[in-house]
């Protein structure tokens, strides 16, 4: 089977298949490597579907990299509301200033000199060299390892390490369209090489897949263990306000406005009469006991709120579930 033709038949599944997402859309260089920088910051760890509204509305209000390192990063987290993993926003914002200051407004076309940025690590640089700067680059994304996974049923755990998948990505070859090509992979991963009921009749790599060929398409993933933690939320209401204030417990979110909360043992969640609610976070289940307590209560530094002043404040989701538990003010 002539592997070489891999490139041309990604690329032509790509043109006639990719979706119209508004990072691609026709722009001038500059502002194509603007959306990509943009683009690529939202999309760590968040599905294409989930970024696609809040990018839009983000470059409304930000439509340039001047723009975004002139605002006020509690006005850019509050653009950012919603998509979680608050520290992107803030390192976006820091790589938008250190771009302008030190490379007069460009993404560096060098690897090293792209990871000194914050925020910008091995993927997201490969990701901007190949879709920003059209350099040979494959980043190594889920729905890649999914593709190469499929292709060489990769099952145990030494198949399925970094480097052996970054091996098997020499499968891919070169094409002269890196750009697309890149996406065009990542692109098969997630709409056609889906981690449930893939839709292999329309995959251009059927003919290579050994997946297909067992008809096992189970994918072999690294475990990764969230740990459960247990709080009681503290919630004070005064007046038809509620007592919130700036975090300081979790570093990830760090000055957004959460409830008073204190971490409890296992048991004295197991056996409390109150409100629960679950909520889930990237390296944490937390488990809330609801705790209210309509009495005053004076807290250093706390704020007092009623339902006109919560949008002005950037709310963790366990903030918003906490809050959308509650009855609703007046």
């Amino acid at each position: 089977m002539n592997k070489q033709n891999i490139p041309k038949k990604i690329l032509h599944w790509y043109d006639n298949n990719k979706r119209s997402l508004p990072w691609r859309r026709k722009s001038t260089k500059k502002q194509h490597e603007y959306f990509t920088l943009v683009s690529e910051f939202m999309l760590q760890q968040t599905q294409v579907k989930t970024v696609i509204p809040f990018f839009i509305r983000f470059i409304k209000k930000f439509p340039s990299l001047k723009s975004l390192a002139g605002a006020d990063e509690s006005e850019v987290l509050k653009y950012w509301e919603g998509l979680g993993y608050y520290s992107r926003a803030k390192n976006l914002k820091k790589t938008a200033t250190k771009l302008l200051l030190e490379h007069r407004g460009s993404l560096p076309k060098d690897i090293e000199k792209l990871k000194a940025l914050p925020g910008i690590g091995e993927y997201t640089s490969r990701s901007i060299l190949s879709i920003a700067h059209n350099q040979p680059y494959i980043p190594m994304d889920g729905n890649v390892e999914r593709i190469l996974k499929r292709i060489f049923l990769l099952k145990n755990k030494d198949q399925i390490s970094k480097k052996n998948l970054i091996e098997k990505k020499t499968f891919f070859s070169i094409s002269k369209r890196p750009s697309d090509y890149a996406q065009a992979i990542m692109e098969i991963g997630a709409l056609i090489c889906r981690p449930i009921l893939p839709i292999c009749t329309s995959c251009p790599l059927i003919n290579y897949c050994k997946a297909y060929k067992k008809r096992d398409f189970a994918i072999t993933t690294k475990n990764k263990v969230n740990k459960t933690k247990y709080f009681e939320a503290n919630v004070y209401k005064h007046k038809n306000k509620y007592l919130l204030i700036k975090n300081k417990k979790f570093n990830f979110l760090k000055n957004l406005v959460i409830f008073p909360m204190n971490e409890i043992k296992k048991e004295k969640f197991q056996l409390s009469i109150d409100k629960k609610i679950n909520v889930k976070l990237s390296n944490m289940n937390m488990k809330i006991i609801i705790n209210k307590n309509n009495k005053k209560k004076i807290i250093k530094n706390s704020l007092l709120l009623d339902k006109s002043n919560f949008s002005k404040f950037i709310l963790p989701s366990f903030t918003k579930k906490i809050l959308n538990s509650l009855p609703h003010l007046e």
